[in-house]
């Protein structure tokens, strides 16, 4: 099924004339702000993870390593839990009803990359929680112990000590969600500014006005995006933080 994607989107005009072609990776031809969605959709999808997963790890530490304010702890979980059970696109209503309400002054985040970026984040929370808490229970509890008997700050303990245990953890996170937000379309469809159309989207719209072919090309592009950064996200995770990683070898 993929490779029919790909190979559509080098197809002069599908499905009529399948001799081959590179007029459709000319977006300019198809779509009005041209290959302007693609970077959109890779600025988002950059923000989404470098945002999101220091969010989401920092929350999930709070959560599991915290002292007292158990009831306050249990709700934080539950609300992490939340966006699993909310479709996109009651998710994409939801701010669109938010954002917009005269009272609100996060109204000035309407239709910029930032609001996409955090309904991104907010889309596909639960997952990245549930990564990072599995990873920070695989920590002895000790840790924080010794260092509040040593009088040792709680943050200074979690960047020397659980941030690099938890490395291949954040790492899947951010490659989590940065694929997901490459791809989303029904939580971002209805907040998306003019400017700042994603890829996803535009996809969408080619496909609708009959372009099928340039669609796919869009398509393809997500596609090696997507192969790019999990290659990308292996080599790291064999070159470099395989090293932070040999005590659990021992």
């Amino acid at each position: 099924m993929l490779g029919v994607a790909v190979w559509a989107s080098f197809v002069t005009y599908w499905p009529y004339n399948l001799s081959l072609s590179l007029k459709n990776y000319n977006f300019a031809d198809f779509e009005p702000n041209g290959s302007g969605p693609y970077f959109a959709s890779l600025q988002m999808a950059a923000i989404a993870a470098v945002l999101g997963t220091a969010i989401v790890f920092s929350g999930a530490y709070l959560i599991e390593k915290g002292q007292g304010f158990r009831a306050g702890r249990a709700l934080a979980h539950l609300l992490a839990m939340l966006p699993m059970a909310v479709p996109g696109l009651v998710l994409g209503l939801g701010y669109v009803f938010f954002i917009n309400a005269k009272w609100n002054p996060l109204g000035v985040l309407y239709g910029t990359i930032l609001l996409l970026a955090i309904n991104s984040i907010a889309h596909f929370y639960t997952t990245a929680h549930v990564t990072a808490v599995t990873a920070l229970k695989q920590i002895d509890n000790e840790f924080e112990a010794v260092s509040a008997s040593l009088k040792v700050p709680f943050y200074r303990t979690f960047a020397r000590v659980t941030v690099p245990v938890c490395m291949p953890a954040i790492l899947d996170i951010a490659v989590y969600m940065f694929v997901n937000a490459l791809t989303t379309v029904s939580a971002v469809i209805f907040i998306y500014g003019a400017s700042n159309k994603l890829a996803s989207i535009s996809i969408v719209h080619m496909d609708e006005a009959g372009a099928t072919a340039a669609a796919a090309a869009m398509a393809t592009l997500i596609v090696l995006t997507a192969l790019a950064v999990k290659v990308l996200h292996l080599v790291l995770d064999r070159l470099v933080f395989g090293k932070l990683q040999a005590w659990r070898k021992r």
